[in-house]
């Protein structure tokens, strides 16, 4: 299961590093595996994983939780948008969005 997430405030943040956080305090988007596949074809996660030097891939637990980076990320996912992965896209770019307006984190647990 792919999982990406943003805390809806600090503590949630915090709650989530020790996870402890409850659902109430994340908005997230769970992908099934053709979401996952169209993200990976969009190339956005390997430019964020260039761009920012993260690792975002399999097995992996990443986090994006500046707001330098989170800003960086949203142009990244906005310009690897397409009509083919548009709604996958869009609930990314959305929590995105809220992690930026809540000064908070976007989390891939994959």
């Amino acid at each position: 299961m792919k999982v990406i997430c943003t805390p809806l405030t600090l503590e949630a943040m915090r709650l989530l590093d020790v996870d402890d956080c409850p659902e109430s305090l994340l908005e997230s988007v769970t992908l099934n595996p053709e979401e996952y596949k169209k993200l990976l074809q969009s190339g956005a996660l390997e430019a964020i994983n260039t761009t920012l030097g993260k690792i975002i891939d399999d097995y992996e637990d990443e986090a994006i939780y500046n707001l330098v980076e989170l800003t960086k990320t949203v142009e990244i996912l906005n310009n690897h948008l397409t009509p083919e992965n548009s709604s996958t896209m869009r609930k990314i770019i959305d929590l995105n969005t809220l992690a930026i307006k809540n000064r908070t984190g976007l989390f891939f647990f994959f």
